[in-house]
C-alpha cells in the first residue's frame, strides 16, 4: 500500500531481510483506528500480499488513490513486493490487477489455502509471508526493476530514451510494463513523480520548490496531476501525506 494511512492510525514498515530484498521492497503493519476516517491509500507502482487476520489478498497497483474499507480493528501484515518481481512471483500480469484487491487463492491457486492454514495457526504473520515468498523459486525482471529505479530516482529519463537504454521499441516497453506494473511507463512516471513529491516536501523551503525538484513543470503540472492521482489539492495531499 504509499501505501499511507492516515496519521492518527497506527502504520510501522521496516525492510526485508537482505536476502529477499530482490524480492520483499518492504514489510508493514497497519492497525486500524476505531476513531479514525477510512486510510486514502496512495498509488505508489507497487503490489502488495496481504493478510488481514482471515484472509490473504493481493492489492494491486493502484492507478487513482483509494479508500480502505476496514473493519474499526482491522489488523494488517503485508509485503510490499520487489519492482519487477510481482508478476513473475505470482505468475499474473500487473494490468489485470490494476485498482483490484483480489483473494489470493483466484491468483495462486491451491498454495493460497495452504499459506492462509500457516498465517491462521499463529506466529509472526511477516514471518510466515516472508518464508512463503522466499520458497517460491523466481527470477525478479532485471529490465523492470531497472526501470522503476530510473523512474523513481531524480531527474527521470523520458520514456523514449528509457526504450532507447533498453534496446526496444516504445509500444514494446508499454507492453512490458503493463506486464510488470500494471500499466504503461507514462503512467508509472507520472505515479513515482508524485513519490518523490512527498518525499521532498517536508524538507523543501516551499511548496513550489519541491514540485520543481520533483520534476514538476510548474503550478498548473502540479495540481492537474495531483488532483488526477489522489483527487486532493497539493496543499491537503501535503499536510495529510507528507512524509
Amino acid at each position: 500500500m504509499s501505501r499511507e494511512p492516515i496519521p492518527s492510525a497506527a502504520y510501522v514498515e521496516m525492510p526485508p531481510p537482505p536476502a529477499l530484498r530482490d524480492r520483499v521492497r518492504r514489510v508493514w503493519h497497519y492497525r486500524a483506528s476505531a476513531s479514525a476516517a477510512a486510510p486514502l491509500v496512495l498509488p505508489d507502482g507497487c503490489v502488495d500480499l496481504i493478510w488481514d487476520g482471515a484472509q490473504l489478498f493481493v492489492a494491486g497497483p493502484d492507478q487513482q488513490a483509494m479508500t480502505a474499507q476496514l473493519a474499526p480493528d482491522a489488523r494488517l501484515t503485508g509485503l510490499r513486493l520487489s519492482p519487477g518481481v510481482a508478476h513473475r512471483l505470482l505468475g499474473t500480469p500487473m494490468h489485470w490487477l490494476a485498482d483490484r484487491r483480489v483473494a489470493a487463492d483466484t491468483i495462486i491457486g491451491p498454495r493460497a489455502g495452504l499459506l492462509a492454514r500457516r498465517l491462521s495457526d499463529g506466529g509472526d504473520p511477516a514471518e510466515t509471508l516472508l518464508a512463503a515468498v522466499g520458497e517460491v523459486p523466481v527470477q525478479p525482471d532485471p529490465r523492470m526493476a531497472w526501470l522503476f529505479a530510473q523512474l523513481h530516482g531524480m531527474d527521470a529519463p523520458r520514456v523514449p530514451d528509457l526504450a532507447r537504454q533498453l534496446g526496444i521499441s516504445e509500444r514494446s516497453l508499454h507492453r512490458h510494463c503493463l506486464e510488470a506494473f500494471g500499466y504503461g511507463p507514462k503512467v508509472l512516471d507520472r505515479v513515482l513523480r508524485l513519490q518523490r513529491l512527498l518525499c521532498l516536501a517536508p524538507r523543501a523551503a516551499t511548496l513550489t520548490r519541491a514540485a520543481l525538484d520533483a520534476g514538476y513543470a510548474d503550478a498548473t503540472h502540479l495540481s492537474h496531476d495531483v488532483r488526477r492521482l489522489t483527487g486532493l489539492t497539493p496543499t491537503a495531499l501535503l499536510r495529510d501525506h507528507g512524509h
